[in-house]
């Protein structure tokens, strides 16, 4: 016969066995993790906390390819700028205002002792005397930079004869970069009568102006007295850039 004394220990036993079966399903079914530096994730056995076993620092081998519209990269080669640079098309692609009526380009033929540099045609401006104070020349081409283009380089080749005889310089002639509304971007060379001599020269003249994406206007401008006439002959021109083609 049990008494109140007995059912009370009883009891008690009853209670701790229960929650120790309690305690015990808590722990079987996800309750708190054990503590400790080496305690083991469930599931991941070999997991490194703060890196999943399967992370990787580089790039994802898979990585999705660039969208198809995307533009492909370019090998930038060397373009020359100018059309019928050396003229060889005849008076095609340049513009030509001379203030003596003459045509600027002309075959080498038409001009005594003068052998063009390249083809049979050059450009010739000047060789005669203003028919009032003075008279101008200008010979010109509009020019579309590409978007991507590096430095702009001008070359080309240029023969000064002269009937001058003082040391001073009576007609020039101006190389320049000019935009599409007639404003001056870059005066690259000037040249004079005091300049002339025998047989082709080469020049080059770089273009410090980043001009990319633009139109720009490639202009020769020459300038004569009254008196004694200058010849400015050339052949020959590049602007050159690199840019994709």
């Amino acid at each position: 016969m049990l008494n109140q004394s007995s059912l009370a220990a009883c009891s008690l036993v009853l209670l701790t066995s229960a929650a120790c079966a309690t305690a015990s399903a808590v722990d079987s079914d996800g309750g708190d993790k054990p503590e400790g530096p080496d305690a083991a994730i469930p599931g991941r056995a070999d997991a490194t906390p703060g890196i999943r076993p399967d992370a990787n620092t580089e790039d994802p081998p898979d990585a999705a390819p660039p969208p198809a519209d995307a533009m492909p990269g370019c090998t930038p080669e060397t373009q020359n700028l100018l059309a019928n640079a050396d003229f060889d098309l005849g008076p095609s692609m340049w513009t030509e205002n001379s203030g003596g009526g003459f045509p600027l380009i002309t075959m080498d033929t038409d001009i005594t002792g003068v052998d063009a540099d390249s083809g049979a045609y050059v450009t010739w401006l000047g060789g005669y005397v203003a028919p009032l104070l003075v008279a101008e020349d200008v010979f010109s081409q509009n020019v579309s930079v590409p978007v991507d283009a590096t430095p702009i380089v001008i070359n080309g080749k240029i023969w000064i004869d002269t009937a001058e005889t003082l040391p001073l310089a009576f007609d020039v002639m101006d190389l320049e970069l000019v935009d599409t509304g007639g404003t001056v971007l870059e005066s690259l060379e000037t040249w004079s009568n005091l300049d002339a001599g025998t047989g082709w020269v080469a020049f080059s003249e770089s273009v410090n102006g980043n001009y990319a994406g633009q139109t720009v206007q490639f202009r020769l401008t020459a300038a004569f007295d009254a008196s004694k006439g200058t010849s400015f002959l050339l052949d020959t021109l590049s602007m050159t850039t690199n840019a994709c083609p």
